[in-house]
This record gives C-alpha cells, sequence and structure tokens, in this order.
C-alpha cells in the first residue's frame, strides 16, 4: 500500500529506486489522502536513541541515586520492574512514559533512594530520547510528502516530532497516551 511504500521503504536505497521509476498507473498518488509514518526505525533508528538516553539518565542517577544507577545498568533488572508495573497496571502498557515512571519509582525505591527522584529521572531520560539521528534522506523525504500530502505521525513511542525538530512537517502525530489507548 502506499503508506506503507512511502513510509518504511521510503528510506531504502533499493526502494527509492523502484519509486522513481514506477509509472503514475501503478500508484495512483491522486488517491493518496495523507501519508502516515511510524516515527521510530523509520526515521530514524530507534535504539542507539534509547540507549543513549539511558546511558545519560545512569549519568544523572549516578549522582543523585548511585545505587539506581548502579541497578539500573542491569537489563535483568529493568525487564523485570517493567513487566512487574505492567501486571500490577496493564492500563498503562502503551503510555511508555508511565510506564517509565513507574519503573524508575520502583527502582529507586528497591534501591532504598528517594522515589521523589522518579519524575526528575524521567525528564533527563525524555529529554535524551528527543535526540535522534536521523536517516540520511529523512529531511528530504520528509520535505517532498509534507509538500504534497497532510503527513502523519502514528507512533506506540514518545518521541515527540516538534522537540525532535521535524514538526514542521507534520499535519498530526498521535501516539498512544495522546488518545488514551
Amino acid at each position: 500500500n502506499a503508506c506503507a511504500i512511502l513510509g518504511h521503504a521510503c528510506f531504502d536505497p533499493a526502494a527509492l529506486a523502484v519509486l522513481r521509476t514506477m509509472s503514475t498507473s501503478a500508484l495512483d498518488f491522486s488517491r493518496v489522502r495523507a501519508v502516515t509514518l511510524d516515527l521510530d526505525d523509520t526515521l530514524w533508528p530507534v535504539w542507539p536513541t534509547i540507549e543513549r538516553a539511558e546511558t545519560t539518565l545512569r549519568i544523572w542517577l549516578s549522582h543523585r541515586a548511585p545505587v539506581t544507577a548502579r541497578m539500573s545498568a542491569d537489563g535483568h533488572v529493568q525487564r523485570r520492574l517493567r513487566e512487574a508495573v505492567v501486571a500490577d497496571q496493564p492500563e498503562i502498557i502503551h503510555h511508555l512514559g508511565d510506564l517509565r515512571r513507574e519503573a524508575l519509582r520502583r527502582l529507586l525505591a528497591e534501591s532504598g533512594e528517594d522515589t521523589a527522584l522518579a519524575e526528575p529521572a524521567y525528564q533527563v531520560f525524555y529529554d535524551a530520547r528527543q535526540q535522534v539521528d536521523l536517516y540520511p534522506d529523512a529531511l528530504a523525504t520528509l520535505q517532498a510528502l509534507s509538500e504534497r500530502f497532510p503527513v502523519v505521525a502514528l507512533s506506540n513511542g514518545n518521541a515527540d516530532v516538534h522537540r525532535v525538530g521535524i514538526g514542521r512537517y507534520f499535519h498530526r502525530a498521535i501516539n498512544p497516551a495522546l488518545v488514551g489507548v
């Protein structure tokens, strides 16, 4: 479908070559009313972004809650806490910010450190999470798409298109936390 072709595949050089050679009859652009894109792994690689944000958070925690910082480096501890939060509060499974905040609060509590640090710790993570490395042709593609169609970000993540610096290309950005899913 057009969304898949113009979304994820748009940043694959082979797919771009195919799009450039397609006849207008192969894909009727006059029928496209909008283009939806996911953000993570479509416009930037997500895991380097998350790893960098987690490292930034651990450094911040190391100055304020050193036991928590050490424990947060253990992936098994992180997974256990996230699973416990989801089991206790299944309604927040798609609200990644709430899920991370509660996991941080529980980690601070298990560490015997100040649970009031959960919110500022989350903000450190969230701010760092907005620092992304766009794929090389992402901006040019967003520019071209946004000149022709309304572009809508549909994401299960919590990247903010405006804080990332690409908000001008989007008609709207939607994630589960915004729509109450």
